[in-house]
This record gives structure tokens, C-alpha cells and sequence, in this order.
């Protein structure tokens, strides 16, 4: 910890060896960023030991709120085992006064030492620092400062240090909150959404109100997706899958997404894509799409009815794609335009809420597009001149011999007996609607909200697939998996399990589980049936 100085020739008068020392005691809190509190008592300790040159040094403090102080002692600046010989010293120090400048005499394994206490923080309200010296004149007056202005800096420390540690633990604990808002929010959603779906595939459509329900489920749907994104992306908890992407493909895929609500809105979208199919991005493909929907999708909020919406796309330079959406609508305030990429940002609100959203959308925008190693720009002449989106991103050639991979779709036969299918939910009407859903596709079903007779019901009868939802009490999905991997031996179904929880970690610990596929509530009855196809094809009588 000793600065290094040019040697002058001159001898080193004390008052320039404690400048020299206390500056470089203030370069300890540059160490101390996001360090736990254990390490800056630690930093702490060496550094006085490096400069004051004490025989020993004992620490005591809690290491969190609310946590029992924990002891360490120091001696020679190797750290002992406290329960020793020392047992008698350290006692002996707990009950000594703050003071260095009256040192206490103590009996110690070392001989009689000079001890010194010092607080941590107000009152010694993060404990207590004990430094002993077997020199005559311990402490001299720089020493007395140096470690006075020691414990100050690592009260300081320590402080930052709990903070850091308080705000983790507030940020996990918001992060399962969301998690639990998300499933609980998705539950009552789940058999809305599949008694909709029902609804449509009897009367092939849905009539106005149904129409309503459906696009109020998607709407709710969105808004927790997108809370939850949020705070995946901004704690950095988003794994990108990286694969070839094909511009065309994304975009129109996106615009069916949005459609919708274009046509609820009787606005007319223009396309324009002149990007060569040999000129791909790369990146993950869901949330690629999901940056186009969110662009659209603010798009046709801020324009008014019988608006116009644009999307193109170009080759920028050897290897960057332009992707713009624009609209002739609201526009963007100036004062805005800055933060128009800020979590929560909405400008100017009005009582109605007409644009709806809770201003999260392009905060997302702007957090997938920098992962993806791209930038999104926005542009507006100002209020009531619409507004322009400009996302740049990597591209790549891909080689013409080698086409882009078309997923296959199962195919089934029209003949032969149907599968057999379990749903097992806690919540009576999800299970039952599902059940519906299923049989009116063909599927012989049975349901059940007591996971205890599931394995009686797998002894009895022989399914394909089980359905299980996640969040069931006594026994959850993962459970209820494993003791049927564990007890049916050959006989064991596909598994797919249906859960509130959409975090990729939550599909990665189903499929660690057992289960053969995960599924987010409100169930894609389209995707399942898909699903279904390829884990039960049907055989020709």
C-alpha cells in the first residue's frame, strides 16, 4: 500500500510520510465497488497493516442487516482461528473504550501489546476495529489519524456494501414477485383464452363480443409478457439463441401479429422489403419478432383510425440490415424524443388513457436491439407529424446452396384411433376447458385437479401425452413428473408441462425435470395441437 515517490536525496520528514500514507488510504474505496462487506473489512485491514505495521488486528461486525456480528482476528496479518489462545485477548478487547489516543495495556500469546479500538460507522453501529502494537509509542499522532480515517472509510464501505446488498435482495424479491403476479394473472387467463378458442372452433368464428373478450385476453396477455421482459432484459437474465434469419420471413410474420389491431384501427400498412433473400440477420428469431411486433403495434396506437403505417427494409453497407416502421400520427414531443427509449417513458398522459400500455415497449425495443449488436434510432418532426423507427442490425450472407431450414409439419392421418390424453390441473374450469378443446379436436381426454390420483389413473389406463400444470398444491408438476418417470417405467407418457411461469429457466428446469415441452398460460391451443401431431401420430387402422 506504500506510494512510490522519487527519491530526492532529501530525508522523508514524518508529516510527508502521513500525506504520502493517508493519500494512499483514499485510494481504498475505488477497491471496495461492488465488493461484500467481509472483503472491504479485509482491504481494510491490509492496508493499515501494510502501514502502520501492527502486531495484531481484530475485526468484529455483521457482515449483513440484522445478521449476528461475526470476529476475526489477525496477528502478523495472517488471519487465526479465534476460538485459541487468543479466546482470553479478544474478550478483553470487546470491553475496551474507543480512544486511540489512550491505549489500553493488554496480556497477550504475543506479550503485553498496545491495543487500540476504533468504531465502524456511528456508534459503532458496524462494529469495531482493534489494532495492537508492542511499540512504546504506539500509536504516534499519524498513525492515530491514518487508522481514525481507516475506520471511517470502512464504515463508509461497509455501508455501500449493505446497500448493494439490500437492493439484490430487493431486486430478486421484485423478480419473484413479477414471476408469481405473471402466474397468477395467467391462471384465470389460461381458460378464457382456450374456452375462446373453443367457442371459435364450433361456430367457425366469434361473433362480436366474443371478438371483444378475445382481443381484451391478448391485450392483458401483452401486458404481462412485457412486464416480465423487462425485468429479465434489464438484469441480463436474456439468453439469444443465434441462427440465420431471413428479413422477409420476420416481417411478415410480425405484421400477421399485429394485424389485428390494424384492422381494428382501419389503418393501411405499405410494405416495402428489398432485402435479397441471401442476406439474413442473426439472432434469435422470438425476439427479433418481438421488436418488430412492439414497433408496429406502437405504431398503430399512436395513429388515429384510417392512419397510415409503413415497414421496410434494405441492405445498409456490406453487412447491416435497415428495418423502418413510420405512421402519419401522433408524432413525438422534442422534450421527448431524448427519453423516448426510457423504461416507463409515456410523455404526456391523459386521464382516458386512449394509448393504453404501460410505456415499456420500447424500453424493450431498445434493450433486445443492443444485444443483438445492432442500434434503433427514433425521428419525429414533432407533435402531429408522425414519427419514424430506424433499427439497424447485423447481417450476414448466407449461401445460396444452402436454403434456409423449414420446420415439418407432422402429419396425421384422418383414420385409426385417437390419443389418449391426460390434463391434470388444480384449477377446475383451465382443466375442464382443455378438456373441451381437446376432445372437440378429436382427442380422447380425461382431466383431473387432484395430482394425488394421477398415478392411479396411469395404472389403470394407458395415455400417449399428460398435461400437467406446475403450480398445483401438494404435489407440483415437477414432482408429479418425476414419480411418474419413476413408476410407470414402459409406460410412460409424453409429458408437457403447463405453467404461469414463462421465464426461460422456468422451461429449462421442466425439461431438466422429465417433461418433453413446456407451455406458458394462456395455452396456444394451435401450438399444443401442433405438438400433439408430432408426439402421437395416428396409425392406419
Amino acid at each position: 500500500m506504500r506510494a512510490l515517490h522519487v527519491d530526492t536525496g532529501r530525508p522523508t520528514s514524518p508529516a510527508d510520510e502521513a500525506l504520502r500514507d493517508l493519500m494512499g488510504l483514499l485510494a481504498l474505496p475505488a477497491l471496495w465497488v461492488g465488493r461484500d462487506a467481509a472483503t472491504v473489512l479485509q482491504l481494510t485491514t491490509e492496508a493499515v497493516n501494510s502501514i502502520v505495521s501492527t502486531a495484531v488486528c481484530l475485526v468484529r461486525a455483521p457482515l449483513s442487516a440484522g445478521a449476528e456480528a461475526s470476529t476475526w482476528l489477525y496477528v502478523g496479518g495472517v488471519e487465526v482461528d479465534a476460538e485459541s489462545a487468543w479466546d482470553g485477548f479478544i474478550d478483553t478487547c470487546l470491553r475496551i473504550d474507543e480512544g486511540p489516543e489512550d491505549p489500553v495495556s493488554l496480556s497477550s500469546p504475543l506479550g503485553t501489546l498496545r491495543v487500540v479500538r476504533l468504531h465502524l460507522g456511528p456508534a459503532g453501529r458496524f462494529g469495531g476495529l482493534w489494532f495492537g502494537s508492542s511499540r512504546a509509542d504506539f500509536p504516534s499522532l499519524h498513525q492515530s489519524a491514518f487508522m481514525r480515517a481507516a475506520a471511517t472509510l470502512a464504515g463508509t464501505g461497509l455501508h455501500a456494501a449493505r446497500l448493494d446488498q439490500e437492493r439484490e435482495r430487493a431486486a430478486r424479491a421484485k423478480d419473484e414477485f413479477l414471476a408469481m403476479l405473471g402466474h397468477e394473472l395467467r391462471n384465470p387467463l389460461a381458460p378464457i383464452s382456450t374456452a375462446l378458442h373453443l367457442i371459435k372452433m364450433r361456430n367457425d368464428g366469434l361473433g362480436r363480443e366474443h371478438q371483444i373478450i378475445e382481443r381484451q385476453v391478448g391485450h392483458l396477455s401483452k401486458l404481462v409478457d412485457d412486464l416480465l421482459d423487462i425485468t429479465r432484459i434489464t438484469r441480463g437474465k436474456v439468453e439469444l439463441s443465434r441462427e440465420p434469419v431471413e428479413v422477409e420471413a420476420l416481417l411478415t410474420d410480425a405484421i400477421e401479429g399485429v394485424s389485428p389491431l390494424l384492422e381494428e384501427r382501419q389503418q393501411l400498412l405499405s410494405t416495402r422489403f428489398e432485402v435479397p433473400a441471401d442476406v439474413q440477420l442473426v439472432g434469435d428469431p422470438g425476439r427479433l419478432r418481438q421488436v418488430m411486433v412492439n414497433l408496429l403495434s406502437n405504431a398503430a396506437k399512436y395513429t388515429p383510425v384510417h392512419g397510415q403505417v409503413s415497414i421496410r427494409a434494405e441492405v445498409l453497407g456490406a453487412q447491416q440490415v435497415l428495418i423502418e416502421v413510420s405512421d402519419n400520427g401522433a408524432g413525438i414531443d422534442p422534450e421527448l424524443l431524448p427519453r423516448i427509449f426510457d423504461l416507463f417513458e409515456q410523455g404526456t398522459t391523459t386521464l382516458d388513457r386512449a394509448k393504453g400500455g404501460l410505456g415499456i415497449g420500447l424500453a424493450i425495443v431498445k434493450q433486445l436491439v443492443d444485444l443483438h449488436g445492432g442500434r434503433v434510432e427514433a425521428h419525429s418532426e414533432g407533435v402531429g407529424q408522425g414519427a419514424r423507427f430506424r433499427v439497424m442490425l447485423p447481417a450476414v450472407r448466407v449461401s445460396a446452396e444452402a436454403p434456409a431450414h423449414a420446420p415439418q409439419t407432422p402429419q396425421r392421418l384422418d383414420q385409426g384411433a385417437p390419443g389418449r390424453i391426460l390434463v391434470v390441473d388444480d384449477n377446475r374450469d383451465a382443466a375442464e376447458t382443455l378438456g373441451l378443446a381437446l376432445r372437440y379436436s378429436g382427442y380422447e381426454v380425461e382431466t383431473t385437479t387432484l395430482p394425488q390420483e394421477v398415478l392411479g389413473l396411469l395404472a389403470r389406463h394407458r395415455f400417449d401425452v399428460a398435461v400437467l400444470d406446475i403450480g398445483m398444491p401438494v404435489i407440483d408438476g415437477y414432482e408429479l413428473a418425476a414419480l411418474i418417470r419413476a413408476g410407470m417405467a414402459e409406460r410412460t407418457p409424453r409429458l408437457i408441462a403447463l405453467t404461469g411461469y414463462g421465464q426461460s429457466s422456468d422451461r429449462d428446469k421442466a425439461l431438466a425435470t422429465g417433461f418433453d415441452e413446456h407451455m406458458v398460460k394462456p395455452i396456444d391451443l394451435e401450438r399444443l395441437l401442433h405438438t400433439l401431431e408430432g408426439m402421437i401420430p395416428r396409425q392406419s387402422p
